[in-house]
């Protein structure tokens, strides 16, 4: 038994750190046969590849214009946004979030917190902080995220930093949030695979493609998906073929 994506939502153009352009994410998307590819360039506090307030309106239009010229495929315009804090907070106002179909969110490496002093101390904390105490800190902030914001999926969950994955499965299924298995990265120890299944989570697949080459690609987590035997029925934007 294998599968195929049929939906990638979990894509970057040269918006943020990506090589091509919306158009070609599309193109490739079509060929391919998918049924939506998604748009989510790096949020606004992402220090080297974070898109502009300014650019999202020409974005939406770009999005809107390919929508008539590619019929066969669902376009959506969402955004990975950034946790900028230990409060829950990510880096989108209410203003911002009207403007989006979606929103992933998650840690990254060097984001713009609460003043120079709040994205330092935040910032140095994630790079170093492996302590069981801070690890709880930082699920805590995910559940807070989840609970405040319209979010749909967290992605890659313990890069950067450590999460308690019991906690957050069980508060993202709460809230109908999906947990990510990466294209990139798939960091879950065998425990944690237990106890994401343990938990009622659904589980959502994003090739984080930084060129049109990488669209659905998902070679890694099909892998870990089989290796650890994770039922595809949890996994909600794949087509399963005998």
């Amino acid at each position: 038994m294998d599968f195929k994506l049929i939906a990638d939502y979990h894509t970057h153009t040269k918006y943020s750190d990506g090589k091509g352009s919306i158009e070609d994410s599309v193109k490739r998307a079509v060929e391919l046969g998918l049924k939506m590819i998604g748009i989510s360039d790096h949020g606004f506090n992402h220090v080297k590849s974070g898109i502009k307030r300014s650019q999202v309106q020409e974005m939406r239009e770009e999005v809107e214009r390919l929508k008539k010229v590619y019929p066969q495929i669902e376009i959506k315009l969402g955004i990975e946004a950034n946790l900028v804090n230990l409060d829950g907070e990510i880096d989108l106002t209410e203003e911002d979030i009207k403007n989006f179909d979606y929103i992933i969110f998650g840690i990254h490496y060097f984001t713009f917190g609460k003043g120079v002093k709040g994205s330092r101390r935040f910032n140095l904390k994630n790079a170093i902080s492996k302590s069981k105490k801070y690890i709880e800190k930082v699920t805590d902030s995910y559940i807070k995220a989840i609970e405040k914001y319209p979010v749909s999926v967290v992605v890659h969950p313990n890069y950067v930093v450590p999460v308690n994955v019991k906690r957050l499965a069980e508060a993202a299924a709460k809230k109908d949030v999906y947990i990510e298995l990466n294209g990139k990265r798939t960091d879950f120890s065998e425990q944690q695979v237990k106890e994401l299944l343990d938990s009622n989570v659904k589980l959502i697949i994003g090739s984080d493609a930084h060129s049109p080459e990488r669209i659905a690609e998902c070679e890694n987590p099909k892998q870990f998906i089989f290796k650890n035997n994770i039922p595809l029925s949890r996994i909600v934007n794949i087509k399963v073929e005998n």
